[in-house]
């Protein structure tokens, strides 16, 4: 703060024209044009608390914004297309299994060990995975260009993912790979096969639903939610590739070494995301407990489950009820993780300007003329 006076306008230390404070504004340097000065971790509070009740209103604004934007609910039905589709390859292959008997790849792993490759699970996650993230990437310019307050279409948000079809093809194999790897592994080795059992058992292996109904059935609505877990997980742990490929353009692999730095600058705005998204998940799972857990608590009354005339029917209801809920809210909590993704990308964004790269505003004191 400086204080300008000339010897004229000052007698015996009198000022006859008091001081007032003009602002000049901060100019980027480099870049020629003004800006409003930046502050700690630009577009809302910097403490960690106030960063995490950022990250639960965009969770909560993101399902609020499903709701009132029509637009969305398309993205919705076309995930469920994806899920169906997944579906209906896993029953196609469990009825034509012996079509299919050359379909493995021995892969040596160490001196002892052989790691089946299944190329149908992997041609099948390829096609999920790629229906998935290219629904991801128009979510994403439709959701960034509404952000915006930019025109934007359904259509047009499509058009405009195209032009990254390249780059995301590849991420959808490389995923693909990645998670047939996966669950390979899970299914060959015995700890992890264990855990794997027991929480099927515990939540998703309904009780005596596969006993009326063709077998192929059930078991490919049981595979392909184990399909669709390990692909959510995929896409956390790769939460802001599509982002990166869609609105910076870059390339595959700039696009995953940025996404994990943007993971590491939110992880408490994720963190807020994380509650709200994890107790809906946790309400879900305990409403699949109580049924997979219906035989104790009717005191192992299988009576109960196998006569028409008592539980038969209202048990095969409630079991392929809850799982048609869950393709339901599957679907639905793509296009939300979707929104919730680009204004978490968004978000990081705005707070990674650096502050060196702008004059901090300073006050100037000068004499009204």
């Amino acid at each position: 703060m400086t204080l300008t006076s000339t010897l004229a306008d000052c007698w015996l230390g009198l000022c006859r024209k008091a001081p007032v404070l003009h602002t000049a504004a901060s100019v980027v340097l480099g870049d020629g044009k003004i800006s409003h000065s930046v502050q700690p971790d630009a577009g809302g509070p910097s403490g960690s608390p106030a960063r995490i009740r950022r990250g639960i209103g965009i969770a909560t604004g993101s399902i609020h914004a499903l709701f009132h934007d029509r637009r969305l609910i398309l993205f919705s039905l076309l995930a469920d297309l994806v899920i169906l589709f997944l579906v209906a390859a896993e029953g196609w292959i469990l009825t034509h299994y012996d079509l299919f008997r050359s379909s493995y790849l021995w892969i040596p792993f160490g001196d002892t060990t052989l790691i089946v490759f299944d190329l149908r699970l992997f041609l099948i996650e390829a096609v999920c995975l790629s229906g998935f993230t290219f629904l991801l990437a128009a979510l994403v310019g439709y959701r960034n260009a509404k952000n915006d307050e930019q025109p934007v279409t359904f259509r047009g948000a499509f058009t405009a993912a195209s032009r990254h079809a390249g780059t995301l093809a590849a991420l959808s194999v490389t995923m693909a790979l990645v998670a047939t790897l996966l669950l390979e592994l899970t299914a060959q080795n015995e700890t992890l096969g264990t855990i794997e059992f027991t929480i099927s058992m515990v939540l998703f292996w309904l009780p005596y639903a596969y006993y009326f109904t063709p077998n192929g059935i059930f078991t490919a609505l049981f595979f392909s939610f184990r399909i669709l877990v390990a692909n959510a997980v995929l896409f956390l742990l790769a939460l802001y590739v599509v982002p990166s490929i869609v609105l910076e353009h870059k390339g595959l692999i700039s696009a995953i070494a940025g996404s994990f730095r943007l993971m590491k600058k939110t992880w408490r705005e994720l963190l807020g995301c994380a509650l709200v998204f994890g107790a809906i998940i946790l309400a879900v799972a305990c409403i699949g407990l109580v049924i997979g857990q219906s035989p104790a608590l009717l005191n192992n009354d299988y009576d109960f489950f196998l006569q028409e005339t008592r539980g038969q029917v209202l048990m095969m209801g409630a079991c392929y009820g809850f799982l048609l809920t869950c393709g339901v809210l599957m679907a639905l909590g793509t296009t939300v993780l979707g929104i919730a993704i680009t204004d978490l990308y968004t978000c990081g964004k705005k707070g990674n300007v650096s502050r060196a790269m702008a004059k901090v505003v300073t006050p100037v004191l000068e004499p009204h003329k």
